[in-house]
């Protein structure tokens, strides 16, 4: 059977097509875009591409937030910070801008001293360029600590700052990064960055497997968005078990600490006849347990220490810094009063001479 002309000329064509076709080399598939990282995630990468998903994440917050990251000169100590806002407001650990008295024979640290606000410190800024600061308010319990650049800023006198982030929304498992100047700031080194998950998030602190070590304290602990969740504070039994301050603690608390309040100073049992020298919590209705005992008073002699808790006053029991305020008051200096004095697992039944408040 022989084909019309039209369908003779549209099968040759078909077929010449298709030999094209065949023959042409494959075209290379389109690179598919890489993923982007969710800051939120809280599983480990399960492969290459993933892993390089959160390197870039990473790196792009280390970028954005070494400008803000700063190190604390405070005295003969060094401390890190990080700047929050544009008119130099510093975050940074209550024990990193307290002054502590030299240590005693076998200890490793002093006591420490009274705090008052408004201290000269230094600030080092990633360039190595020092410029000046003052205290402002501590929370030395929560180990919260504020300061105030006094210099004014590069850029038009504003200075580089990070956004704060509400730690409540932290999870455990989240991935972090941990800047800050480990060993006191070096040299043309700019702050270090390390990488870690958040192994646990309550109100009071947030707990990283981020190694740390001396002079990353008051160092900020950041989200993969590069917002400010937390101030380091202190290292556990191993350089990669840290303990944060919350954000969420320093907002609770903003506007006391900007104006260098001392936030948890402690109180004296009040001045009434008879003295026993001991420092309770700011709580009346908690626990006559003892913050600190004032050397060379009273309690003191008879060997008390700080974190015994006072259950009885002679024969009446004792629950609560209240009630223990109230027989105080009756006693009269020259007293012999037993104690009895929860210390752990011991009961111990001191006799504690009362004095006098000079």
């Amino acid at each position: 059977m022989t084909l019309p002309r039209s369908a003779r000329f549209a099968a040759g064509l078909v077929l010449v097509v298709g030999i094209v076709t065949a023959a042409a080399p494959a075209a290379d598939p389109a690179p598919a875009p890489a993923a982007k990282w969710d800051p939120a995630r809280i599983t480990v990468p399960e492969d290459l591409a993933e892993l390089k998903s959160l390197q870039s994440t990473v790196q792009t917050v280390v970028e954005k937030c070494t400008p803000a990251t700063v190190a604390v000169l405070s005295g003969m100590s060094a401390g890190s910070g990080v700047i929050v806002s544009e008119d130099g407001l510093v975050l940074t650990a209550a024990h990193v801008i307290r002054d502590y008295e030299l240590p005693g024979k076998g200890a490793l640290e002093g006591k420490a001293k009274p705090f008052e606000s408004g201290k000269n410190v230094k600030i080092r800024l990633p360039d190595g360029k020092n410029v000046d600061g003052k205290t402002l308010g501590i929370n030395a319990r929560m180990d919260s600590g504020m300061v105030q650049i006094t210099t004014k800023g590069p850029n038009n006198g504003k200075w580089p700052f990070v956004p704060i982030a509400k730690s409540a929304d932290v999870k455990k498992g989240q991935w972090i990064v941990s800047l800050g100047h480990p060993n006191g700031p070096k040299d043309g080194r700019s702050p270090v960055a390390r990488l870690g998950r958040v192994m646990a998030s309550e109100s009071t602190l947030i707990s990283t497997n981020g190694t740390l070590v001396g002079g990353d304290s008051g160092g900020p602990l950041f989200d993969l968005q590069g917002r400010v969740i937390g101030i380091h504070s202190r290292i556990g039994f191993t350089l990669n078990s840290n303990i944060s301050v919350p954000t969420d603690q320093f907002k609770g608390e903003w506007d006391k600490l900007v104006a260098g309040e001392w936030v948890d100073k402690p109180a004296t049992a009040k001045a009434t006849g008879a003295y026993i020298g001991v420092v309770f919590p700011d709580d009346d209705e908690e626990d006559a347990w003892l913050k600190d005992v004032i050397e060379g008073d009273p309690a003191d002699k008879a060997g008390l220490k700080a974190g015994d808790t006072i259950t009885k006053f002679n024969e009446t029991a004792v629950k609560s810094v209240k009630q223990f305020r109230k027989l105080l008051e009756v006693a009269k200096p020259g007293d012999k009063v037993k104690m009895t004095v929860r210390r752990g697992i011991n009961i111990l039944t001191p006799t504690v001479t009362l004095g006098k408040k000079s």
